[in-house]
């Protein structure tokens, strides 16, 4: 009697047992797929017009026809504002200047998610060209992000305190530290952008002159 070896024949992809992600990986996952250049381009020509009305025009929600109303630089533009500075804030814009204010929440519901998507596709490109696919580095990406959600934290307190006017409400008290999270999150992921794109010009120029 010949006894023969049993063989294992090779799975196929759809057989084999599929590799379960934990919730990091899979929002690590999400943030690489921001590495797209539709969402960029997309996000881009949204933007640069957008952000040149918000903040240089002289349309009824820019950021100068607030300043020209109030005589004070909006909420949504400084560090941190108390309690006490909110109320007063709303008090020296008057009638008009909280017309201006509310105008600009209202473009504010747009802008937070153009510079978020184009901040965080800017970074998930350019840690992919650095670093490749996955990597730890997209982590990064989260930044742009949550300084979105810290800009919509902080007009939903700036929607209720001019509710609120001229009474104050808690959340005056509040609104400041979002405006700080805001701000800090978003420099620092515009900081990481900015260092990712000098690495990645210094290795093209260090490639470049090792092949001359």
């Amino acid at each position: 009697m010949t006894l023969t070896t049993p063989t294992t024949q090779p799975t196929s992809a759809s057989e084999r047992p599929a590799t379960v992600q934990g919730p990091a990986s899979r929002v690590r996952h999400g943030l690489e797929r921001l590495a797209s250049w539709r969402i960029w381009l997309v996000s881009a020509a949204l933007f640069v017009p957008f952000a040149f009305v918000f903040f240089a025009g002289s349309a009824p929600f820019s950021i100068p026809e607030v300043e020209a109303a109030c005589g004070q630089v909006p909420l949504d533009m400084r560090f941190f504002t108390g309690g006490d500075g909110v109320v007063e804030f709303l008090d020296a814009c008057g009638p008009d200047g909280r017309r201006s204010y509310t105008n600009m929440q209202l473009a504010d519901l747009i802008y937070p998610t153009l510079v978020g998507a184009l901040l965080a596709s800017s970074l998930a490109l350019t840690i992919r060209r650095l670093f490749g696919s996955p990597s730890v580095m997209s982590w990064l990406v989260a930044l742009p992000l949550l300084a979105t959600v810290f800009d919509y934290a902080e007009n939903a307190f700036a929607w209720l305190a001019i509710a609120a006017y001229p009474d104050p409400t808690i959340t005056n008290e509040v609104l400041g530290f979002a405006s700080a999270a805001k701000t800090t999150t978003s420099w620092a992921g515009g900081l990481a952008l900015l260092g990712c794109l000098a690495a990645l010009g210094w290795r093209r120029g260090r490639d470049h002159l090792a092949n001359r």
